[in-house]
């Protein structure tokens, strides 16, 4: 018998959001045999100070950044024409999505919680929710043959406390996907070394490339080994011994919407 080739959809609502929000586990599940796909909810297009660069011109290299990452972890990586800051949660939207989720049939499906600060995000989140049970209801969409169970659902971190703190129900070890987490972050030029030093950093932009990117690796080895100190006690419950070889990790939460993960699956995304 054919064994099973699993997969996983990462979702965002911008071209970076997918991949740097949880490239470490998308990088895991790759190396493993997964296959890997990841989306972007609209083109990115407003991401940017400069007014000459926003829109299309932006869009497009917003669009090659995505390609040049999804490589890294051997899948590709759609990004919808959506105009970025315009992502609303409606009927059509929604409809489109169930259609790719269907198309694809993931396994796994990640984005972001419905609390945050971006309005992009927090359509994101709510469309894979409103999408979650409607994707195996044969009469909605009936045009895409509609899946037996939905995919487990999980969020990737995030800080806010209102209405309710994130929960680390899966918690993966990195320190070996560490590096590519940097790289996808990289690939993504127009935001990481450029939009995301507005406007506090702005002396950043004119770094060497190089420089760029160490300060980034630096940033990132700090993040990920905070999350590893926050989440210690989930750390030593799920790796006992182990843990004290674990230096970075990951957190996610495990979104209701979606399908109970059984321990196996749990093992495969941890361990």
């Amino acid at each position: 018998m054919e064994e099973k080739r699993y997969k996983v959809l990462s979702i965002g609502a911008h071209p970076d959001d997918a991949d740097t929000s949880a490239g470490g586990l998308l990088k895991k599940l790759a190396d493993k045999g997964w296959e890997v796909r990841l989306l972007s909810l609209t083109d990115g297009s407003r991401g940017t100070y400069d007014p000459d660069l926003a829109g299309e011109k932006l869009a497009e290299i917003r669009k090659a950044e995505a390609a040049a990452s999804g490589a890294l972890f051997g899948g590709c990586y759609d990004v919808w024409d959506i105009e970025d800051t315009r992502l609303t949660a409606s009927v059509e939207n929604r409809e489109r999505l169930i259609r790719y989720i269907r198309e694809f049939a993931p396994d796994l499906v990640i984005t972001n919680r419905p609390n945050d600060y971006h309005t992009d995000h927090r359509n994101a989140a709510l469309l894979v929710q409103d999408a979650s049970y409607l994707l195996t209801v044969p009469a909605c969409c009936p045009d895409t043959p509609a899946m037996r169970y939905a995919p487990v659902m999980l969020f990737w971190h995030d800080s806010f406390q209102k209405p309710y703190p994130f929960c680390a129900d899966v918690v993966v070890p990195i320190d070996d996907q560490l590096d590519t987490l940097v790289k996808a972050a990289c690939c993504h030029e127009s935001q990481y070394f450029d939009w995301m030093y507005w406007p506090d950093n702005m002396e950043k932009a004119s770094w060497p490339k190089e420089k760029k990117a160490q300060d980034l690796a630096e940033r990132y080895d700090r993040l990920f080994a905070r999350f590893r100190s926050e989440y210690a006690a989930e750390v030593v419950e799920k790796f006992g011994e182990k843990a004290e070889e674990i230096g970075h990790v990951e957190v996610f939460e495990i979104c209701e919407y979606g399908e109970e993960p059984s321990a196996e699956f749990l093992e495969m995304l941890e361990k």
